[in-house]
């Protein structure tokens, strides 16, 4: 399947490119230039794990057994990081929760939240046993709680940029269900937005700084460099492991930053070609979610599809100073073992859309 030989190239390629990213500064701090690579490994084997897992387990269990579980599962995680000593802060944002090992619940919700608006816009909608279709108003109280819970606790963590990629992705498939889509976004209109401007009113100055990035990028130091960074590489790029901004002139350069380091290690062509796998990616999807009879399967095909494809764009877009300056990694390259294990278990979600063949049939009646 296309979709997989691409994400394995990606993954192969991130690989290396994280491990050249990396290990200037895992020496200075560690003493090892593969101490920051060796603890993305363990993400490489936990996410082959959930690849196989969501390549086997029939798609429509998602929806008929996961949906609910796995929501309540992930927002008790989000609160967690929040409400409980378990919850690590770190610049000054409690994204991270401390089980033993270090993780993203919010990564985790760009999975669950979309699955369960789908089961809501699809099988929830229509009660077979009663022979009856959910009221618009039930619709838009268990739509406004599945998305805005954790939309506004990842949002209260604080980070702004995956509460608003959660939001979207939950969002998506609304648009199914038309009445209550128009009215979510009122309902989101009159609340969300007050609390929105109470939370963001301090923190003001940094977001303008953010938004600067795409207007005065000299301005704002990272960016900047990441400019300087991918314009050096020029057409055929510097040559792997010779990248001079990874030697601490660019922060996150193992992380948010990869792409500019990628990209002038790799040059124009490197780029071009890490585009083409991401289109690659985009384009048989969206022909799978065509493809796919079963329009919840189609539907989760499609989110699944943006989820990987939307944030490797905004990615590369915060480096190339096109999108305000905000912490989205780049799906299979960036450092960082909870968001490569989902997108690891996406890529097997889809792999079992794409065996699917006609609407397959509900078991729970």
């Amino acid at each position: 399947m296309r979709i997989l030989a691409a994400v394995v190239i990606l993954l192969a390629i991130g690989c290396f490119s994280l491990y050249s990213a990396s290990s200037y500064r895992s020496l200075i701090t560690e003493g090892d230039p593969t101490g920051l690579w060796r603890g993305q490994l363990k993400g490489y084997l936990l996410g082959g794990v959930f690849l196989v897992v969501g390549a086997c387990v029939p798609p429509r269990r998602w929806f008929e057994v996961g949906a609910i579980p796995l929501w309540f599962g992930v927002t008790l995680l989000l609160l967690a990081s929040i409400f409980t000593p378990l919850g690590v802060r770190v610049n000054d944002a409690n994204r991270w929760l401390e089980m033993g090992f270090r993780f993203q619940p919010s990564e985790m919700a760009k999975f669950t939240v979309p699955l369960a608006t789908i089961a809501l816009t699809g099988i929830w909608r229509f009660d077979r046993k009663k022979g009856r279709e959910m009221t618009i108003w039930r619709g838009i109280c268990l739509a406004t709680g599945l998305v805005g819970i954790p939309v506004l606790v990842t949002f209260y963590q604080p980070d702004f940029g995956t509460a608003l990629f959660i939001l979207v992705l939950g969002v998506v498939p609304l648009l199914r269900w038309e009445e209550v889509l128009h009215r979510f976004f009122l309902v989101w209109i009159s609340l969300v937005l007050p609390l929105f401007y109470f939370k963001v009113k301090d923190r003001w100055p940094e977001m303008q700084e953010r938004f600067m990035a795409m207007f005065s990028p000299q301005d704002v130091p990272q960016v900047w460099t990441a400019l300087q960074a991918v314009g050096s590489g020029g057409v055929t790029g510097k040559g792997v492991g010779l990248a001079t901004s990874k030697n601490l002139y660019l922060p996150s350069e193992y992380s948010d930053f990869i792409f500019a380091v990628f990209a002038e290690e790799t040059g124009f062509i490197g780029v071009l070609g890490l585009i083409a796998l991401y289109m690659l990616i985009l384009v048989a999807g969206w022909r799978l979610s065509k493809r796919v009879e079963d329009q919840d399967l189609a539907c989760l095909a499609r989110v699944l599809t943006l989820a990987i494809t939307a944030q490797a764009a905004f990615n590369m877009m915060v480096n190339l100073a096109l999108a305000p300056t905000k912490g989205i990694p780049l799906p299979f390259f960036s450092h960082g073992s909870t968001g490569l294990v989902v997108f690891m278990g996406m890529t097997g979600v889809l792999l079992a859309i794409s065996r699917s063949r006609g609407r397959e049939e509900l078991t729970s009646r």
